[in-house]
């Protein structure tokens, strides 16, 4: 069973703790919490003192705080995570990677999963639709973002099952910029569509298709 191994009071806010179990940030509480549960370093505490504990300090705000996120779009679980983290590090004064230690994390995690609010497939579905919708940009650079909002490999895989012709986003990220540049010299305009369509990733035998398809049509 985890061990109380230290209580550091917090150094922007009076009648504030941080509880260390085994060594480890575990979560803050208030002092009534402190006499209540009589927490003193040395302490063993059942882990269901701990999720009670926590549950009772902090858990139901940021529940509520995590699914009002969700509220305004879409979320990975890495972002919603990350989300947690940072309104405990901020609460409690304490840096990212100590905040990211705390099992409120993951208890809050485990509900919205429960209740159907965290779903990594449905988001990547959702986003690749959202990224050839509205915002066109090469296949790799959409499957890079979604790396990097936490999606495995293999959901990435799953929701790009089918093939994709790069070539028809191209021409749908570049033709509202086509307007704009019509007046240009030759040079400039083709400098302009290559830097384009290369900074939203798509590849060079891409935009060299892209490219011959607006020339022709000029």
């Amino acid at each position: 069973m985890p061990t109380v191994t230290a209580i550091e009071p917090q150094k922007r806010k009076e009648k504030r703790f941080n509880i260390f179990l085994d060594g480890k940030f575990a979560f803050g509480a208030s002092d009534l919490v402190l006499l209540e549960e009589g927490l003193k370093v040395g302490k063993i505490i059942k882990a269901e003192e701990v999720a009670k504990i926590i549950q009772k300090e902090q858990g139901t705000k940021l529940l509520d705080l995590a699914t009002n996120f969700l509220s305004f779009r879409s979320r990975s679980e890495k972002e919603v995570r990350d989300y947690l983290i940072k309104k405990i590090s901020s609460r409690e004064n304490i840096k990212f990677t100590l905040a990211s230690q705390s099992p409120l994390v993951s208890i809050v995690i485990a509900k919205l999963k429960k209740y159907q609010y965290l779903d990594d497939l449905q988001f990547a579905r959702w986003f690749l639709a959202s990224r050839l919708r509205s915002r066109p940009k090469g296949l790799s650079l959409i499957k890079l973002e979604l790396k990097k909002k936490g999606i495995s490999q293999d959901i990435i895989d799953s929701v790009f099952d089918r093939p994709y012709k790069e070539s028809d986003l191209a021409k749908k990220a570049i033709e509202k910029r086509i307007a704009r540049w019509h007046s240009l010299p030759d040079l400039e305009f083709k400098k302009k569509f290559y830097q384009y369509l290369a900074a939203r990733g798509f590849s060079y035998d891409t935009i060299k298709e892209t490219f011959a398809f607006f020339t022709k049509k000029r």
